[in-house]
């Protein structure tokens, strides 16, 4: 905002001062048509011009067409350029507001030639030709009013930077006060990047996922680091509601780089969090690379690095794809395997606590060119804190908190589990939160059957289609989804040509007790995993 207001003072100031050094002459300013590009100008000797046609060629909605005459100090004689200004536009509306008592200059980008301006030349020769006549009074009111403007532009600037200093504090002062609160309820909330998000009293003997790993605890996230100035953007592989996914070139290796705005902050805080402070290391797990955030034109953008897959998401390959069984038992396998990993807590010394994705769709699960699967996008996860022997005296619910960040997102409303959309959700249960994930895993896994050919021999594949397509729009609302998923009970059909055969049938049927009503009825991650192990033996 600081950047803003400066840049605004400096257009005011030149625009206001140009006015008043040439405020007794002919002034045609920048047309307030619309900018246009591809236009030829009429172009002189002494500028960068094509030999054969005397003109050079707007190619950018902000260049211009420009004319200046220009008195000579020696004889009075008046010189003439014309050409093109290639400048953004800031530099552009300096440029173009500079008339000079001895420089009248015109700026222009409507139509071809525009800066041909012969009609105004006498005028303006007779302009420069002439003596300025003097106004003090007038120039000393103008001057004036450069200088209240200007001062309380700054008073604003300087009011703003104080006000936004305060509520930080503020803020902090009531996120460590909320903190206490939400410990004594069995939730606990992660506000800022370098927050303490431990509640243990300082024992011994609390386990490593207990707390979060310490190493980096105290960094400051939002610092601009040198990762974004070594990565070179290839091409667009990827947008949505909530960033763009680009293909990059990072020492000369392919990576994906997510780029979120400002506004998705909390996601990216979170996300780089979860990759840094707890070590994820798995083969079915998005491989992180860097983080970072530079300045744009747009804002604030907040980048992730991660390993690069060409073959995209599980959608997009599913849309573009059949599989066979031994594929379609290797995608799934190697996602049971992936969510698996995020659910459980390892207690080593490198460990990690256990987490949940609360975003799991297609869309979110990438295909590796094994086609092996990887989870991503874990901007929404959740973390499990124990509690240690001394704080289960004072808890009476469950034995340990949620550790979970407020942020404007949700997890997508299609694959949401039934217990989320009619309420009846235990936010205080990390069993909650893992069942939750279940659910969404049986959406997953119907996609992939109804993708997968019966036999090698006959491509039979049913066509594409996301849950619950034939009775929701695209986009549908959280009422919508709650009339279809807990007031009618629907599910995602069977396709016919499953019913004969036995793999399909059988996934078919995990699929139905991951969707099932009741969140303790759905089988774990190891129990998936499991059953899908013995059908790669197979």
């Amino acid at each position: 905002m600081i950047k803003s207001t400066l840049l605004l003072i400096i257009v005011i100031s030149v625009t206001v001062i140009s006015e008043e050094n040439h405020d007794d002459t002919v002034s045609i300013p920048i047309d307030g048509t619309q900018q246009k590009i591809n236009i030829a100008c009429l172009c002189t000797e002494d500028e960068q011009c094509d030999s054969n046609t005397r003109t050079c060629r707007l190619t950018h909605p902000e260049h211009v067409c420009y004319e200046t005459w220009t008195k000579e100090n020696s004889d009075n004689s008046i010189h003439l350029t014309a050409g093109c200004i290639y400048n953004e536009f800031i530099i552009t509306r300096i440029m173009c507001n500079g008339n000079q008592s001895d420089r009248f200059i015109i700026c222009c980008s409507d139509k071809n030639y525009c800066n041909d301006r012969d009609q105004f030349a006498s005028d303006i020769r007779e302009t420069l030709g002439g003596t300025k006549k003097a106004k003090p009074d007038y120039f000393s009111k103008r001057l004036m009013i450069i200088i209240i403007i200007l001062s309380i532009l700054l008073l604003v600037v300087i009011f703003v930077f104080i006000a936004i200093h305060i509520q930080r504090k503020r803020n902090s002062s009531n996120s460590n006060e909320t903190r206490q609160s939400n410990r004594k309820s069995g939730i606990l909330v992660s506000y800022l990047p370098g927050s303490k998000h431990s509640i243990s009293n300082g024992d011994s003997d609390s386990n490593p996922d207990e707390t979060p790993s310490n190493s980096n605890e105290s960094r400051v996230l939002l610092s601009p680091g040198s990762f974004a100035t070594e990565v070179t953007l290839e091409k667009k592989i990827g947008f949505g509601a909530y960033g763009t996914v680009y293909r990059g070139i990072w020492h000369n290796d392919p990576i994906a780089v997510k780029i979120r705005l400002s506004n998705e902050e909390c996601s990216w805080i979170r996300e780089v969090q979860i990759y840094e402070d707890f070590h994820l290391n798995h083969q079915n797990i998005l491989r992180y690379i860097a983080a970072d955030n530079i300045d744009s034109s747009n804002g604030m953008e907040l980048w992730i690095g991660t390993e690069y897959h060409e073959n995209g998401s599980v959608y997009d390959y599913l849309n573009n794809h059949t599989i066979t069984v031994p594929i379609m038992i290797t995608m799934m396998y190697t996602i049971a395997d992936g969510l698996f990993y995020l659910h459980k807590s390892i207690v080593a010394t490198n460990g990690k606590p256990a987490l949940a994705h609360r975003d799991i769709k297609t869309k979110n699960i990438l295909v590796k060119d094994d086609l092996s699967c990887c989870i991503a996008d874990l901007g929404l996860a959740v973390r499990e804190i124990r509690l240690n022997s001394n704080e289960l005296l004072n808890h009476n619910q469950e034995p340990s908190v949620i550790d979970i960040t407020p942020n404007r997102r949700v997890g997508t409303i299609r694959y949401m589990a039934p217990e989320i959309l009619d309420r009846s959700f235990n936010g205080l249960s990390f069993e909650s939160y893992k069942a939750a994930d279940l659910y969404a895993l049986g959406l997953v896994y119907w996609e992939i059957l109804r993708r997968c050919q019966t036999t090698p021999e006959e491509n039979d594949a049913d066509v594409y289609q996301i849950p619950y397509v034939d009775v929701l729009p695209n986009n549908p609302t959280f009422e919508q989804m709650q009339e279809v998923l807990c007031i009618r009970k629907i599910r995602p059909p069977p396709s016919p040509r499953w019913k004969n055969h036995s793999i399909f049938s059988s996934i078919f049927g995990s699929c139905e007790e991951l969707w099932a009503e009741n969140p303790a009825c759905r089988p774990s991650s190891c129990v998936i995993k499991e059953q899908l192990r013995n059908y790669r033996s197979q």
